[in-house]
């Protein structure tokens, strides 16, 4: 499990363009999509996108189990 910090609003970093994807199925690309969704768990979160843990690449995640 790996837990990320989450950039807050003014950090320059989300200001920057993220990169396609280049390649999928890739143990890196598992890696963090694994750290993404373990991040956004830890912080109750229903989406995080890549840029949002420093990660300067155009991939978001989703996930609501429920609304409570």
């Amino acid at each position: 499990m790996a837990i990320k910090t989450v950039l807050r609003m003014g950090d320059p970093r989300l200001l920057e363009k993220a990169a396609p994807v280049a390649a999928f199925d890739t143990p890196e690309l598992h890696a963090l999509v694994q750290d993404m969704r373990d991040t956004m768990a830890a912080f109750s979160g229903a989406g995080l996108a890549a840029p949002q843990i420093g990660i300067g690449l155009q991939v978001v995640i989703f996930g609501v189990a429920s609304n409570a």
